[in-house]
């Protein structure tokens, strides 16, 4: 067993820092992706953005602003990329060459040397994608001075591609073995690390037997108990080195715009795999989030007119539009996650346009049917339906928050927009727009009230 270097107390204040660097590894050649596509692997796009936008974009999401990023294959092509990624997004990336980077990732690793800092940093690949709350998770359980935390997954199962994958073996949760060969193993290494300054030495050891690959530093760290683990099982992460591994991370990044836990049961089983379907293309173009509430709402316009001209036929042409226009509605909120391109002025002008369009919606059917039968029953349900929805969107955050908390994230009741919509659909199909009126005013309030008792009894416990 080798020594450990001595550290003082200043050092493992140092160690209970919360990272602010994020080392991304983004040297290598990616030669099992190049029979697809020539591009350096870093400007690979995965459902609209580069590899190198997603890993910065995730680490953002766990508070990292400052970036130190290893360059070797097609040096400044890639530089060029990230510089605008850091202009866009407001952070700062400083650049490394890493001499040597043919020899493997341990090599390009090691150039960072003098870059990090004494507080602990992470280290990721530039071809893994992974959930922040991994990063999170390591954050929340730092390593010692001179030590390094690597995140695995135990579950082995629903590891993606289990002969290239990196194992682990692990006693104890520090780190035993590592390497992608190993029969016996315990976990799959995420390639998402925790380190100090103490990596540095792991790898330089193991430079000095000539081996240079990050898994070859780690087991010199391992062989002085100074490489520990933590466990992430269950959270998502992928290595995106093979075109197999590219069409998986599309498949996953699409299949998650659909847990989205404020669904109420027409969009989760009706809207949301249309708007996948849609998005997934979407993505792909220079359009924007907003541009396509905008388009949504529009379109609900468009189907309010046709309901006032009249006639079963516009009628029916009005329901059908305002349904395609709230299954687009959903779009504008798949495409800001899958860009990571939210805010809160984006979320605000979607609620403002889409109450706008419930209205207008309400209207143009209230208008149909007074218009045909000059009924004043069409005014009074039109004006309760109208109020109902409104009330329905304002109590739904206190709603919605409440619930979440409660449920942990679980699916639960909810009659919002998706349902409404697809009433007046439906009734304006079957040419039933007083009913439909009727239906909308008496479920929207009757919502409203439920929604009341449930907050108020949850505010008396």
């Amino acid at each position: 067993m080798k020594l450990q270097k001595s550290w003082t107390m200043e050092d493992t204040d140092l160690a209970k820092m919360a990272p602010e660097v994020a080392l991304i590894l983004a040297a290598g050649l990616g030669s099992r992706l190049r029979p697809q596509t020539k591009t350096p692997k870093p400007l690979i796009r995965v459902l609209g953005l580069t590899l190198a936008e997603r890993v910065v974009c995730t680490l953002l999401d766990t508070g990292i602003r400052r970036f130190l990023v290893t360059l070797g294959h097609e040096a400044e092509t890639v530089r060029a990329h990230f510089s605008d990624i850091a202009r866009r997004r407001g952070v700062t990336i400083d650049f490394i060459e890493a001499r040597g980077w043919e020899q493997g990732n341990g090599a390009s690793a090691l150039a960072a040397k003098k870059h990090t800092g004494e507080a602990p940093f992470f280290l990721v690949m530039i071809d893994h994608l992974f959930d922040p709350r991994i990063a999170r998770a390591l954050a929340d359980d730092p390593p010692a001075p001179g030590e390094m935390r690597l995140a695995v997954d135990r579950g082995k199962d629903s590891i993606f591609d289990l002969d290239d994958v990196t194992r682990v073996k692990i006693d104890d949760g520090r780190i035993q073995d590592i390497g992608k060969t190993l029969d016996d193993w315990d976990a799959g290494d995420t390639g998402v690390m925790l380190c100090t300054a103490g990596l540095f030495e792991g790898l330089e050891q193991a430079a000095a037997r000539n081996k240079h690959g990050l898994s070859d530093g780690l087991r010199e760290l391992a062989c002085e108990d100074r490489a520990k683990t933590v466990d992430v099982t269950g959270l998502p992460w992928l290595d995106v080195d093979t075109p197999e591994a590219l069409r998986e991370a599309e498949r996953r990044l699409m299949h998650d715009q659909g847990r989205k836990t404020r669904d109420g049961p027409v969009a989760r089983h009706l809207n949301r795999p249309v708007s996948r379907w849609l998005s997934r293309y979407l993505v792909r173009t220079a359009v924007t989030p907003n541009q396509i509430s905008l388009a949504s709402w529009l379109l609900s316009c468009i189907a309010a007119g046709l309901m006032v001209l009249g006639g079963y036929p516009a009628l029916a042409a009005g329901g059908v539009l305002a349904q395609l226009a709230s299954v687009i509605d959903g779009c504008d909120g798949e495409i800001a996650r899958l860009k990571h391109s939210q805010s809160e002025f984006g979320g605000w002008l979607d609620a403002v346009l889409d109450r706008y369009a419930d209205a207008i919606l309400l209207f143009g059917l209230m208008w149909h049917e007074f218009a045909s039968t000059g009924t004043h029953l069409s005014l009074v349900l039109g004006f309760a339906a109208i109020v109902g929805s409104f009330l329905n969107s304002y109590t739904a955050d206190k709603y919605d928050g409440l619930m979440v908390q409660r449920l942990q994230g679980a699916s639960y009741f909810r009659l919002g927009r998706d349902v409404r919509v697809f009433v007046v659909f439906l009734g304006a199909v079957l040419n039933q727009p007083l009913f439909t009126l009727g239906v909308v005013a008496v479920v929207m309030n009757v919502e409203v009230v439920r929604r009341i008792v449930v907050c108020a009894s949850a505010d008396t416990k």
